[in-house]
């Protein structure tokens, strides 16, 4: 519904706004046919959802021949914004970078409450998935929207992702210094993001600076890993590349740059979980979830004594 002629939070009021909430929608057939054509590519993708709208743009221009520029991709987020407002395509198909909640209150409402939590509590125990192994993995991720789907493969093995894209920020870089510096086993970085100038420079500034926070915190430096895009998978998946902008002088110059949503869901999915699985040590990894279903019974017993 319009909020145009009523009251708004400001208390300017506005002749025209855009759609609000869920809003009625009658697209033109050209418009209908792309909605559709979404419809297939988020079927074909279902295991792997949400999809990013970059994710979707790529895969609607390597099966429909849909143009591969800056304002077709434009179109599209419109067509996907409308389109979910319409109720067209399920909100919870297409992921959006959000802003992180922090300071939600925290308490139970009574003791019972509380009980519940310590009896869910043992039901759920775990030891940590990482005990034992010789390093700590971590995955860096470019674009956070890709975080749920990379997630879904590395934390049953133990590996926790990392969203890469803040890392302009000095306190996001200290903070990833801090961690690793103060583990008790290296650390392997393995970067997703894309083969440009601008992906590029952001891990090799990343890298750099948190390796010198690192050293003076006395840790052990990390070894980083592209893990896609790489040029060895440009050549191997038939990935399209467009040319260097000319406005982007960093580095040396590329022939030819690829966004890391060229790869499909199913080759990101695989890409990942062959590189963890070939840092993780699967036999440990095995002990520890053993460990875990063995002593979770004994703990489960003791909070119904308890109780």
């Amino acid at each position: 519904m319009s909020t145009a002629g009523r009251n708004t939070v400001s208390g300017r009021t506005y002749r025209r706004t855009r759609p609000r909430g869920f809003a009625p929608w009658s697209p033109r057939p050209e418009k209908l046919l792309l909605v559709e054509q979404i419809r297939q590519v988020l079927d074909e993708y279902r295991a792997y959802l949400p999809l990013t709208a970059r994710q979707v743009f790529y895969r609607l221009v390597g099966r429909f021949e849909y143009p591969k520029k800056e304002q077709a991709y434009d179109r599209l987020q419109e067509t996907l914004n409308r389109a979910r407002r319409a109720r067209l395509i399920p909100m919870g198909d297409i992921r959006d970078d959000r802003a992180e909640v922090l300071g939600l209150p925290a308490g139970y409402r009574d003791p019972e409450d509380w009980w519940d939590t310590v009896k869910a509590s043992a039901r759920s125990y775990a030891r940590p998935l990482d005990q034992g192994q010789p390093r700590v993995v971590e995955v860096w991720v470019e674009a956070q929207g890709m975080m749920p789907m990379i997630s879904r493969v590395t934390e049953p093995l133990g590996v926790a992702v990392y969203g890469s894209g803040g890392f302009e920020s000095v306190c996001a870089k200290h903070a990833a210094a801090l961690r690793i510096a103060h583990r008790e086993v290296p650390t392997t970085v393995l970067r997703i993001g894309d083969r440009d100038p601008s992906g590029l420079s952001i891990l090799d500034a990343a890298a750099e600076d948190v390796a010198q926070f690192i050293e003076e915190m006395g840790g052990t430096l990390p070894t980083v890993k592209q893990l896609a895009v790489t040029e060895q998978q440009i050549t191997e998946y038939g990935l399209a590349t467009a040319p260097q902008k000319r406005t982007d002088r960093r580095g040396d110059h590329m022939s030819a740059t690829v966004q890391v949503e060229a790869l499909g869901p199913d080759q990101l999915v695989a890409l990942v979980r062959a590189g963890v699985e070939e840092l993780v040590d699967l036999e440990m990894l095995e002990r520890v979830k053993a460990a875990s279903e063995r002593e979770r019974p004994d703990l489960v017993e003791r909070v119904e004594r308890l109780l």
